[in-house]
């Protein structure tokens, strides 16, 4: 009885050691894991970025950024599209990354996509954008013709409509109760060149129009060095009857460089 005792504590002891050398295996294995918990952090605009007053601004940087992608992106993406918003605080830069309702089914590398950073860099992520110029007559026939920044931003708005999911996930983890959804207080100049890729027509393409707009956007804090999954889902019902649901599906494959 004596000995089985003590033969029974050594199985247990090889067991128990067992068990924690295969947990550090598959931990090892599986690093994005390991910064799914509480290693991903957000600001907001009751928490932005120090030095940062408001986050307002980014909203107009992003879209005079996304419209000056090559013209040949619209139906063939490059493995990772990724701009840069220039310095906003303590000399740092926020990673702008592709607008995931333009990521088109037939290319592999728009929902697919596979970026490097840095891990100074924040992460602009917009989850789904609105905006409404007035160079538009109509905006592609979708919306009325708009003049004034209380039309424009009441169009930009109605373009959000109606939202039946809204989801992004950090290595597994739901961060979706993190989206920040923001409209511009002011006017901004929305400039978009002639050659662009999401054929935006004249009079908005080669002028400098007056915008407003409604951002959903996820704004990362730095992530930790390490492999990185960010994967996101938006479905949307158009307000107008004819046009059929939207289905938004993305994914980033990140690697964050010291």
């Amino acid at each position: 009885m004596h000995s089985l005792s003590r033969f029974s504590i050594r199985l247990d002891t090889r067991i128990m050691l067992a068990s924690l050398l295969l947990i550090t295996i598959t931990t090892l294995g599986n690093p994005a894991k390991i910064y799914a918990s509480n290693s991903v952090g957000f600001y907001s605009p009751d928490s932005p970025p120090p030095g940062v007053k408001s986050l307002e601004p980014l909203i107009a940087k992003w879209w005079n950024w996304w419209l000056t992608v090559p013209a040949d992106t619209a139906t063939n993406w490059p493995q990772c599209i990724k701009g840069d918003s220039g310095i906003i605080s303590n000399h740092q830069s926020f990673v702008f990354f592709g607008n995931p309702a333009q990521a088109v089914d037939k290319n592999v590398n728009a929902r697919n996509q596979k970026c490097e950073i840095s891990s100074d860099q924040p992460i602009y992520l917009t989850v789904y954008p609105g905006e409404c110029s007035t160079g538009a007559k109509p905006h592609e026939g979708e919306f009325p013709d708009t003049k004034n920044p209380a039309d424009l931003l009441k169009c930009a708005q109605d373009s959000n409509k109606v939202m039946k999911l809204m989801q992004v996930k950090v290595d597994g983890k739901d961060v979706s109760s993190n989206i920040v959804r923001q409209s511009t207080t002011q006017p901004f100049k929305f400039i978009v060149p002639p050659d662009n890729a999401f054929d935006v027509p004249a009079p908005i393409a080669g002028g400098n129009n007056t915008s407003m707009s409604e951002n959903y956007y996820l704004l990362f804090k730095p992530l930790p060095v390490g492999n990185h999954m960010i994967e996101l889902e938006v479905i949307r019902q158009p307000l107008q009857a004819n046009q059929p649901v939207e289905h938004d599906v993305a994914k980033w494959n990140i690697k964050v460089v010291p």
